[in-house]
C-alpha cells in the first residue's frame, strides 16, 4: 500500500470529503493543514489549480499528486476493498453524476452563507433547497443508497454539516424544512466514526468565526443574535 499525505485547509469541505473517504476505508495518512490565504509556494508546486484537497502519494519510488476530490475519492474506492461505488456501469454513472450535483450544492451553501443582503442569503437557501428536494426524492435512507455508505454520502456530508450550521444562526433560511430524509440523513451522518474524524475537533466554531469575520456576510452579521 501506498503511502498517503492529505494538504488540508481546515474548514474546507471539499477537503473533509476526501478526509471521510479515507476514515472510512481505514487509510493510514497524513494531513497537513495550510492558509488558503497565504499559500505556500510548495503547495502552489503541487497543486495545479492551487485549490484543497491536495493529496500526496508515495509509492515507491515515485510520489503522484492527486487532486480534486472526487478523483481522490474514487482512487482510494478502487485500491481499497467494498467499493462505495454500484457496480452496475449505469448506475455507477448515476452516483457520479449526484457527486457533481453535490458540488454545486456545495456553491449555493457558500453563496448563502457569504451573501451581503438577507434577500440574497434567502435565494441562495432556496435554490439550495430546491436540489436537496431532487435528493430527497432519489434518498433511500439512512445514507443515499440505504444502510451502506457510498461515495454521493462522502460528497454529500460536508455541504449538509455547513448548511446545518448555517441555518443554527438564521433559523428563516430553512433550508431543510419540508425534507425529512435530508435531516435523517444530516443525523446519521452525525454518529458516523468517520465523518467524526475527518475534521478538526472545533470545525463548526471554525465555520462560524469564518462567516463572522467577513464583513460582507449577512449571515455572520446575524452571529450575536444567534
Amino acid at each position: 500500500m501506498p503511502t498517503f499525505k492529505l494538504i488540508s485547509a481546515a474548514t474546507c469541505p471539499f477537503v473533509q470529503r476526501s478526509a471521510i473517504t479515507l476514515e472510512h476505508k481505514q487509510v493510514p495518512y497524513e494531513i497537513e493543514f495550510i492558509d488558503l490565504d497565504d499559500k505556500p509556494q510548495w503547495f502552489l508546486d503541487l497543486s495545479p489549480l492551487g485549490k484543497v484537497p491536495v493529496l500526496v502519494v508515495q509509492e515507491d519510488e515515485r510520489a503522484i499528486v492527486l487532486f480534486e476530490s472526487a478523483v481522490i475519492n474514487e482512487y482510494l474506492d478502487e485500491i481499497t476493498p467494498d467499493s462505495l461505488l454500484p457496480a452496475d456501469p449505469l448506475v455507477r454513472a448515476r452516483h457520479r453524476a449526484m457527486i457533481e450535483f453535490a458540488s454545486a450544492m456545495v456553491a449555493d451553501s457558500w453563496r448563502m452563507g457569504t451573501a451581503s443582503t438577507r434577500e440574497a442569503a434567502i435565494e441562495h437557501a432556496q435554490a439550495l433547497h430546491g436540489k436537496l428536494a431532487r435528493v430527497e426524492a432519489e434518498l433511500v435512507g439512512p445514507f443515499f443508497t440505504g444502510d451502506k455508505l457510498s461515495l454521493v454520502d462522502t460528497a454529500t456530508i460536508p455541504v449538509l454539516l455547513r448548511t446545518f450550521w448555517t441555518v443554527e444562526i438564521v433559523p428563516e433560511l430553512a433550508v431543510f424544512e419540508g425534507l425529512p430524509k435530508v435531516r435523517a440523513w444530516h443525523a446519521a451522518a452525525l454518529e458516523l466514526e468517520s465523518v467524526k474524524r475527518s475534521a478538526v475537533p472545533n470545525l463548526r466554531e471554525l465555520y462560524r468565526a469564518y462567516l463572522g469575520d467577513r464583513a460582507d456576510s449577512w449571515v455572520g452579521s446575524q452571529l450575536g443574535s444567534s
